[in-house]
């Protein structure tokens, strides 16, 4: 038994070949080609199959087992948010409104 079909058929016009379709069958190439049968012919397809190569995929490791080790993270994490806020961009208020509002 094949796994595959190792030909397909074409319908096709005569004069200007442009391709009207392709069929897995003859009976059904045949059908298509009755429809206007003076300007259509039928072209057979041979498919050549090249060698088939099975992959198989590694096992993925399971992600709930992986722990992250967070207290180097959490002795420095201070010092850190300091020195992002200071990395911030100091916006400075127009000299009329520098001084605070009071109600």
């Amino acid at each position: 038994m094949k796994k595959y079909n190792e030909e397909h058929f074409t319908v096709r016009e005569r004069r200007t070949h442009k391709k009207i379709c392709d069929c897995g069958s003859f009976e059904d190439a045949r059908m298509v080609m009755r429809l206007d049968s003076p300007n259509r012919e039928i072209v057979k397809n041979k498919v050549l199959m090249d060698q088939v190569i099975d992959v198989e995929t590694p096992k993925v490791l399971p992600t709930n087992e992986i722990t992250i080790n967070t207290e180097p993270y959490k002795q420095h994490q201070e010092e850190w948010m300091v020195e992002k806020i200071n990395q911030l961009p100091q916006i400075k208020l127009p000299e009329n409104q520098q001084e605070p509002f009071v109600v």
